[in-house]
């Protein structure tokens, strides 16, 4: 595994067969992505071009989306890249920023007193069950990530 320098300091983790493809380019970080600029067919403005679909085009992966398996978007391995769909993505998304009960598909339900455990799946927000117990409800959504996301699903550490 190679280390190839970002802009802000940063660095991205690249297998050993792709370091010296890659090393060719200046790399930045946007959006928590290795990318860098190229000029399509050397004219017009800049497009940019994510490390990751370097990688995963490289590795023969032929897909328009890319998932980071461990949700680091600067670890661009082998190992660590599948293809997946926007849905598939979403479903490997952490905890929201505005988040308050520290577990994913958990809030707190004033009315009841409760602790709330849901899930959105096909476009629609499933309630799951009532809980006196956060660690019960996260346990509650993680049961049903697993049924509906199967590898995709981001688990609550309980």
């Amino acid at each position: 595994m190679r280390r190839i320098p970002l802009t802000k300091g940063k660095e991205a983790l690249v297998d050993d067969q792709d370091y010296d493809y890659l090393i060719q380019w200046k790399w930045f970080v946007s959006g928590g992505y290795a990318k860098r600029s190229t000029y399509p067919y050397g004219r017009g403005r800049p497009v940019q071009v994510a490390m990751h679909n370097e990688v995963a085009r490289r590795n023969g992966l032929r897909c328009k989306e890319v998932d980071h398996i461990d949700r680091n978007g600067l670890n661009n391995t082998r190992g660590n890249l599948r293809p997946a769909t926007r849905r598939q993505q979403a479903m490997n998304r952490g905890l929201r920023k505005d988040n308050t009960s520290g577990y994913k598909g958990v809030c707190w339900h004033k009315k009841t007193g409760k602790w709330a455990a849901s899930i959105m799946h096909n476009g629609r927000r499933e309630h799951i069950a009532l809980f006196v117990d956060p660690k019960r409800a996260a346990t509650a959504y993680n049961e049903r990530a697993l049924k509906y996301f199967g590898e995709f699903a981001q688990l609550n550490k309980v």
